[in-house]
Parts: C-alpha cells; sequence; structure tokens
C-alpha cells in the first residue's frame, strides 16, 4: 500500500468565518477542522513522488458545499486522499496540477468509487485555484 503510517486526527473547535453568497449577500459559515497527530507518507508510483504530510497540519477533509453532503460527504474513503490534497494546497509542496493529480490517485489506491473520484478530481480542478497557495513549477503528463 503507498501509504505509511495512520492517519491519526484531533478536531479542533468549529469556527465561524464570514463569506459573502455570489459576492454580495453576507452570511456565516462554520468550518470543522482537525488537526492531523502522525506523521504519514504517500507514495504516488504513477507520478514518481513521496510526500509526507507532518503532524500539526491541519485539514477540513474535502471542502464539499453542505447541501451535497447526504452523497458527497467531507470524510469518507477518500479521507486519506483529502488530507494529502489539502496539505499540498495549503504548503504549496507541488504545483495545483500535481497536487490534484496527487489527489486523484490517492482516491484510486483507497477504491473511491469511480464517478466519486471523477467529480471530486473535477471540482478541484475547476474550483480549487483560490483556496492554492502557491508551489513549484514541474508539470506531470
Amino acid at each position: 500500500m503507498p501509504f505509511v503510517g495512520r492517519l491519526l486526527l484531533e478536531p479542533l473547535p468549529p469556527k465561524t468565518i464570514r463569506k459573502k453568497l455570489l459576492w454580495i449577500i453576507p452570511y456565516n459559515k462554520l468550518v470543522f477542522e482537525f488537526k492531523v497527530c502522525e506523521d504519514f507518507v504517500y507514495i504516488d508510483n504513477k507520478l514518481g513522488i513521496t510526500t509526507a504530510v507532518s503532524a500539526g497540519t491541519t485539514t477540513d477533509f474535502a471542502s464539499i458545499p453542505r447541501p451535497l453532503w447526504p452523497i458527497l460527504p467531507p470524510w469518507g474513503r477518500y479521507g486519506w486522499a483529502a488530507v494529502i490534497h489539502d496539505d499540498g494546497y495549503r504548503h504549496g509542496k507541488f504545483n495545483r496540477e500535481t497536487c490534484d493529480l496527487l489527489f486523484l490517485h490517492a482516491m484510486e489506491e483507497l477504491n473511491v468509487a469511480e464517478w466519486k473520484r471523477c467529480v471530486m478530481y473535477n471540482a478541484v480542478r475547476k474550483f480549487g485555484k483560490s483556496s492554492y497557495k502557491g508551489g513549484t513549477v514541474e508539470k506531470h503528463n
């Protein structure tokens, strides 16, 4: 298995952030985050990349809009993949395309249903740009 270590998390107190709907209507959003308690490693053999997620890293798992939670909750079989993706986006370890491919490949390794992988991968490609904190410029085909 390409995952080395355990996914051990500690819940953090929920926080409220101020958002705007359609850039106009303000509303409050309740955010649930978790802290990674132990280091773990993911080895992506397709890309030839090994990435480590350090203890202390925070994650909200998959950033899925609440109305979709009945079919795609923020946590699930894809939990490890979401933590790897959050870590890559927040710390700029790789370029955005590579972070998204690591997410897709990790979901494949975790046997996430193909339709869920497609929906989630395409969502991060289409809507993830504003969450990405920057990183290196390598590209993978």
